[in-house]
């Protein structure tokens, strides 16, 4: 029996479309829930097919690659897959297509760069640009906003142009505000993660060989931030997969798990503050407990029972650290780390597999459609060596503008969601515990679009991709054999 050839075009068409839709979810790849510990780095099963470069993408292969002096090995890339949408966003290294993002302003080359700084960060910003400007070429600027939310609205409408988050805001950056990973700080030892750790006092690790996390279960517990990686979302994930329940979002579960909680929080209705604040009061980013230090004062002050922190945040804000505060009144001695899978380890800032995983280095962000030239100049800059012993020799830069362990900045040269990795898996698991219009309220506050998504399973996408791609070559020549006039 011979198939009509309009029946077989209709089939070209549909694989090809098929095709063509699948790629669109190729990049998140939802990964284990964290472990134990070990190594975490993000290795993908396989790439999405590559691409043509796209206009005004700002990415690698541009026309005035940089200095292999500065960059090393100058690598074309593919983009990176385009993330899925929550309101009007759209992922970081994809390009915006006319009138899908209407609120969304390209960044232009006039000479400027403007550094997003967040409240107290203005002041070293202001240091900061100060010591680059004696530098030929662009004149650098700080731009002063209350929220990292603001800062990044504020790219995504091209009134600045760069900003530093750490991974769980990065990823909010990324797949709503048209922005990618440009730099990352870099730490001891050139480490590009750090630790997602617990953080206890020692008496209760010594009145509990076994103790294990879930004996925190009814206790109250201390969060530097809503939605990030290290405070929130690793520890949250890791107790979603503890007790084994899907249906709760993710305050449900810390509410649940904990007697109270203390987690900051930019975005109102969504910090939980209970274990810091008295009855009714909220306790905002700007309060004495936002960020890994404010949780470990929580923990200090006996406010909570359990801190969940960086790996080093004990040792720099204790009474004997380096960043002790008029707080920090108890010595590095008296807390412990606690183990995910059980047991307590001594806090030295390399708590190897006594943690909830690998989360990677604080990122600078910038829009996806930074022009090529400016973005050579920011990334030579940010790297220039002199600048770096001037910058990050001293504290001057490291209390706010960067992390205080920060020792220098490093050329990302891996596409965003593959730089974030497990980091963005498991900020993905966490926005999915949520309901649709709770996705909308916290990462595209300023959007109105009623726009949700879907995930799917790596392994599925990229299955499909693969075996669309060979279905529609193997039937090219067949089709259009029968197509052509004889």
């Amino acid at each position: 029996m011979q198939i009509p050839a309009t029946t077989l075009a209709h089939l070209f068409f549909l694989l090809n479309s098929l095709l063509f839709s699948s790629s669109f979810i190729q990049g998140f790849q939802p990964l284990p829930a964290p472990s134990s510990g070990g190594n975490h780095d993000f290795r993908p099963p396989s790439l999405p097919p590559a691409l043509p470069p796209m206009v005004g993408d700002g990415g690698e292969g541009g026309s005035s690659p940089p200095s292999p002096a500065v960059f090393g090995e100058w690598h074309e890339r593919s983009p990176e897959a385009p993330a899925p949408m929550l309101g009007n966003g759209v992922g970081g290294d994809s390009n915006e297509r006319a009138g899908e993002v209407a609120a969304s302003a390209p960044a232009t080359d006039d000479g400027e760069v403007r550094w997003c700084a967040v409240r107290d960060e203005v002041e070293e910003c202001r240091l900061f640009v100060r010591v680059i400007n004696q530098l030929m070429g662009y004149t650098w600027k700080c731009v002063q906003r209350d929220q990292f939310q603001d800062c990044m609205e504020s790219i995504k409408q091209g009134e600045a142009d760069l900003v530093n988050l750490e991974a769980g805001l990065a990823y909010n950056a990324f797949i709503n505000h048209s922005m990618k990973a440009i730099a990352n700080e870099m730490y001891c030892d050139h480490s590009k993660t750090y630790e997602a750790v617990a953080v206890v006092n020692r008496r209760a690790c010594e009145n509990n060989e076994k103790i294990s996390l879930m004996d925190f279960k009814g206790h109250k517990s201390c969060h530097g931030g809503y939605s990030t990686a290290a405070g929130w979302n690793y520890p949250i994930n890791y107790i979603k997969n503890l007790i084994n329940n899907e249906k709760m979002n993710d305050r449900e579960i810390a509410t649940s798990f904990f007697s109270g909680v203390c987690t900051p929080s930019e975005i109102e209705g969504f910090g939980i503050c209970n274990a810091c604040s008295k009855e009714n009061e909220t306790c905002p980013e700007t309060g004495l407990y936002s960020g890994h230090s404010g949780a470990f004062r929580c923990l200090v002050e006996e406010l909570g029972d359990i801190a969940f922190v960086k790996g080093d945040t004990a040792l720099l804000y204790s009474m004997d650290g380096p960043h002790s505060q008029l707080w920090s009144t108890k010595s590095i001695r008296d807390f412990m780390y606690l183990c995910p899978q059980g047991g307590c380890r001594e806090i030295n800032g390399y708590p190897g597999d006594c943690s909830f995983g690998h989360v990677p280095a604080n990122v600078i962000m910038a829009h996806n459609s930074m022009p090529n030239k400016m973005r050579k100049h920011v990334l030579e800059t940010l790297t220039n060596t002199s600048l770096v012993d001037a910058l990050y020799g001293t504290n001057s830069v490291r209390s706010h503008l960067f992390s205080p362990s920060t020792q220098g900045l490093a050329v990302i040269k891996k596409v965003t969601r593959f730089y974030l990795g497990k980091s963005a898996s498991i900020s993905q698991s966490i926005l999915n515990l949520n309901a649709p219009e709770a996705r909308v309220a916290i990462y595209a506050k300023n959007n109105s679009s009623d726009e949700t998504f879907s995930s799917s399973s790596s392994s599925s996408c990229i299955w499909c991709s693969q075996v669309m791609t060979k279905l529609s070559v193997l039937m090219l020549p067949l089709i259009f054999g029968i197509l052509t006039p004889k």
